[in-house]
């Protein structure tokens, strides 16, 4: 029997617009409306958003996280940009036959790379159960044929639900360094409030 994760709650700020699940919506007019929500939210802070750039930005990441098919995504749209800053997925790990008992140490032994050194791996407390903080960076995938790949900035929770055997995961993943602090502590903050 599989743990029921569909009462999945979590509290985050509105800079994080909530994506819809694969085949749920049409892309193009669930992106073109939440644009022009946010285009009025920038305004409301005295700053200025394209819609249409936004729209394209919401549709490609939204599409992007479509094809890892995550429980749930959201993505971090600072006001007065016009690209996301940073995406959030939500997922769940199921014990199968290859791993019968899903552990933090066996989520910290697949879930950590070395493209630049040892990650930072803590054991923390959650009020949803024990889980594991892994903050590290990795190299991304070229965008083109030419140039460089980028490096992601990562982190990631897995948390074992008190009762449950299944695991949750939570990773949050940017790619300007200048967000490091400021998208650790969105990641930190909401990790305390997941809930099922």
């Amino acid at each position: 029997m599989t743990d029921d994760l569909s009462n999945l709650g979590l509290e985050c700020s509105e800079d994080w617009v909530p994506f819809p699940v694969a085949g749920s919506v049409d892309l193009d007019y669930w992106a073109k409306s939440q644009s022009e929500e946010l285009a009025v939210r920038y305004a409301q802070d005295g700053q200025t958003g394209d819609a249409r750039r936004l729209a394209r930005d919401l549709k490609r990441t939204a599409a992007d996280c479509h094809t890892r098919d995550p429980l749930a995504a959201f993505g971090w749209y600072l006001s007065g940009h016009e690209t996301v800053a940073a995406i959030m997925e939500l997922d769940g790990i199921h014990p199968d036959e290859t791993f019968p008992e899903i552990t933090l140490d066996l989520l910290v032994e697949h879930m950590s790379g070395h493209d630049f050194g040892e990650p930072d791996v803590r054991e923390v407390r959650l009020p949803l159960g024990d889980a594991v903080r892994i903050r590290q960076n990795l190299i991304g995938e070229k965008k083109g044929f030419f140039g460089p790949r980028p490096v992601i900035h990562t982190v990631f929770y897995g948390v074992r639900p008190d009762g449950m055997e299944t695991a949750l995961t939570m990773l949050v993943s940017w790619t300007e360094a200048v967000l490091d602090e400021p998208a650790e502590q969105q990641a930190d903050k909401i990790a305390k409030t997941l809930s099922l």
